[in-house]
């Protein structure tokens, strides 16, 4: 979990028709967050989730600048080519990169950009982009 000075970013599959274990397979990776549809939405918790899903989180570095943050992420979860095999064969209902940025404690309040090549990646990844700014 981050708190309000981090800076993270994740990708996540959500409603998968597949065991979220699938999607880790996949990657190589162990998911930060997962859970399958039905199963309690925390522990102690009885509400169901409605929805089986898979999140792959990297909290970065104070230095991290905007425009490396989807590079980082997607080199972390084997490149492109490897997410984009993962996202065809479990067709997610959702599928989103959210990136979370400290702006309002921050004595530094730049702004930022995303380069050509991070925008057409998501793109050819189909993929949403979210910001959730702190």
């Amino acid at each position: 979990m981050t708190n309000a000075n981090d800076k993270a970013v994740s990708l996540t599959f959500r409603g998968l028709e597949v065991d979220p274990s699938t999607v880790e397979q996949m990657l190589g990776l162990h998911a930060s967050e997962s859970g399958k549809a039905g199963a309690p939405v925390r522990v102690g918790i009885k509400t169901p989730l409605k929805r089986s899903f898979a999140s792959f989180s990297m909290n970065l570095d104070q230095e991290t600048r905007l425009d490396q943050v989807i590079p980082l992420l997607l080199d972390h979860l084997g490149g492109v080519a490897k997410v984009t095999a993962a996202y065809q064969a479990v067709m997610p209902e959702f599928f989103e990169l959210n990136i979370i940025w400290p702006v309002k404690s921050s004595d530094e309040q730049e702004g930022g950009f995303l380069p050509p090549s991070a925008i057409s990646d998501l793109a050819s990844l189909r993929c949403t982009l979210t910001f959730a700014f702190l």
